[in-house]
């Protein structure tokens, strides 16, 4: 969608999805795949903040005329740009973002922003940012065969039964971040045991993982 569209401007694509789906893993899958400059957004971000990082990301060195060269290396070689926790940076008037949007219109290239849905409301009303998104990915919540899944590729000599699937896939809210603890202590009982399969027996009801927001969720966010 993003090589394909009408104005060489509009080169933005929002990421979007529950804390704990696989976001920023994707992005910095892909990052490494396409050579992307890959930045991360914090609370008072400025755009010199911005600059800096993206300076090193592309081992630029900060000196006279160096945004400059940033973005002939970034039109040069086509180098997209990613921003994770994009929603730090919509404060401000996004400034941050404005200065990196700057780039990617001169040079025609990419910038993707990983940020929650909560943020879409102020994302919004910063039209030049809003008006450039050609496309929105949002990451849906994982099914039990992308569970299974994780389980067969990351768990090392252990098989998982599939009643421990399925519970793994229930008690984690199907968080991938969640779902990789659970895998981990599973792995821990089973090289403990010295067994090569684990079943949802072999855990004793013991929990999986440990999902602190859920539980302070159901507190009304008291400790």
């Amino acid at each position: 969608m993003l090589e394909s569209r009408g104005a060489a401007e509009s080169g933005l694509m929002l990421v979007s999805g529950r804390p704990g789906e696989g976001k920023t893993t994707t992005v910095m899958n892909w990052a490494a795949e396409v050579g992307a400059a890959q930045l991360t957004a914090y609370p008072n971000w400025t755009p010199g903040c911005a600059m800096r990082e993206l300076a090193a990301a592309l081992s630029v060195p900060v000196e006279r005329g160096y945004e400059a060269r940033i973005g002939e290396l970034i039109a040069e070689h086509e180098i997209p740009i990613i921003v994770d926790e994009a929603g730090y940076a919509l404060a401000k008037n996004a400034a941050a973002l404005e200065r990196l949007r700057a780039i990617t219109d001169k040079s025609g290239t990419v910038m993707v922003m990983v940020m929650m849905e909560q943020h879409y409301a102020t994302l919004s009303r910063i039209g030049q940012l809003a008006s450039r998104i050609t496309w929105s990915v949002e990451f849906k919540p994982s099914g039990l065969p992308d569970v299974a899944a994780a389980c067969a590729q990351l768990a090392e000599g252990v098989t998982f039964a599939d009643d421990l699937i399925a519970r793994i896939h229930h008690e984690t809210g199907a968080r991938m971040r969640l779902v990789m603890q659970a895998i981990s202590r599973c792995e821990a009982v089973a090289r403990h045991n010295g067994q090569n399969t684990i079943s949802l027996a072999d855990m004793k009801g013991a929990p999986l993982c440990e999902d602190f927001h859920a539980r302070l969720t159901k507190r009304g966010g008291r400790l």
